[in-house]
């Protein structure tokens, strides 16, 4: 079908209008996409994508519903959601056999609320979109197969312009397209670069995020401290209880250490016994409560296995990046790290059970 030629000036200027809206648009994915595949952390992307949505759409309020893990049936919402009023009692996920997904899995675009009331009806799913003050709902596709749900809520504009033209809903449908490639392939590195004893992050996936982290630690100003931690005589677990209860001990120190740091920060297995800490935005003084909380914590921990109690320690060094004060030199990662290796073994040669700091300009 041949499109109708513009026959007035003002058909030509409107021609003109849509077509700089579309180069316009299409100039704004790229740069989306360009975000989007600067980073390997699934955290981070969707963060990138829903402050991407408050900002093209002009809402107040941004949410992904994902699957959390491998099996998982429902999808929940991510923790990193903008601008809802999120009530404690209320279980926001919906079910991937019923309601919400099989609708957006078969339509392949996105919905408004009006249309999900009449095909939704009275659901548990409705229930929370309307709890939410949502106002659209776009299905992140990946190859044929949805990796999550983008739920928008109330638009900053009034009621006229409250409702999303046909071109901001495919906008947003590209945009959620872009998302999931992105997101889904995050996973698939980080599901690769993943422990399957500990179910930390392996080293060459911490090297890969902390250089970027280093970047962005420069642009912003913003310390870091690298953390290197050692099971103390670890060997003996295993020369005397046997393998098993050394990987006992080993998934019972990563658990420790995941539940002593923030979202922002990052923990990985580096090899045998020693694990490696990102900490972010943190002084030497920071830096050395939280590896001391630590130390304390895998000290006081009562570590049972077929009913032996063990006393575990660690010893550990860090060492801070401060970009202000090293703004002269080209500080690599692997330098941090061989300096907080090192802090940690003058833990190990002054005792065991403690924590050595190193500076930076030693």
């Amino acid at each position: 079908m041949e499109r109708e030629q513009p026959t007035t000036i003002e058909d030509y200027k409107a021609t003109i209008s849509q077509q700089e809206r579309h180069i316009y648009n299409l100039s704004q994915l790229l740069e989306i996409s360009k975000s989007f595949a600067s980073t390997l952390e699934s955290k981070t992307l969707s963060e990138a994508l829903l402050y991407t949505c408050l900002g093209q759409m002009h809402v107040l309020a941004a949410g992904i519903f994902s699957l959390k893990q491998l099996g998982s049936t429902d999808y929940r919402l991510d923790e990193s959601s903008v601008g809802f009023d999120l009530h404690p009692q209320v279980n926001y996920a919906f079910k991937e056999t019923e309601g919400l997904i099989p609708f957006l899995h078969e339509a392949e675009r996105s919905a408004s609320m009006d249309e999900l009331e009449e095909v939704l009806k009275d659901t548990y799913d409705l229930t929370i979109l309307k709890s939410l003050n949502a106002t659209l709902a776009v299905p992140m596709i990946y190859q044929k197969h949805i990796v999550g749900i983008l739920v928008l809520g109330q638009r900053i504009f009034g009621e006229e312009e409250a409702a999303f033209t046909q071109e901001e809903k495919k906008q947003i449908l590209d945009i959620a397209t872009l998302a999931a490639l992105s997101i889904n392939t995050a996973m698939l590195i980080e599901q690769s670069s993943t422990d399957m004893l500990t179910h930390l992050k392996l080293r060459h996936f911490f090297f890969n995020v902390v250089k970027n982290r280093m970047v962005i630690a420069s642009e912003t100003n913003t310390p870091l401290a690298i953390v290197m931690l050692d099971i103390d005589h670890f060997k003996r677990f295993n020369d005397i209880y046997g393998h098993a209860c050394g990987d006992f001990v080993l998934q019972r120190i990563a658990y420790i250490l995941q539940d002593n740091i923030r979202s922002d920060d990052l923990v990985a297995r580096y090899g045998g016994e020693e694990f490696v800490l990102m900490l972010h935005n943190v002084t030497e003084y920071e830096a050395d409560k939280v590896t001391e909380r630590i130390r304390a914590a895998v000290e006081h921990d009562d570590i049972v296995f077929s009913d032996i109690h063990m006393q575990v320690t660690l010893s550990a060094g860090y060492t801070v990046f401060y970009p202000d004060k090293n703004q002269d030199k080209k500080i690599k990662l692997e330098h941090l790290v061989n300096l907080a290796d090192e802090a940690m073994y003058n833990s190990k040669h002054q005792g065991r059970n403690r924590v050595t700091y190193l500076p930076l300009n030693c």
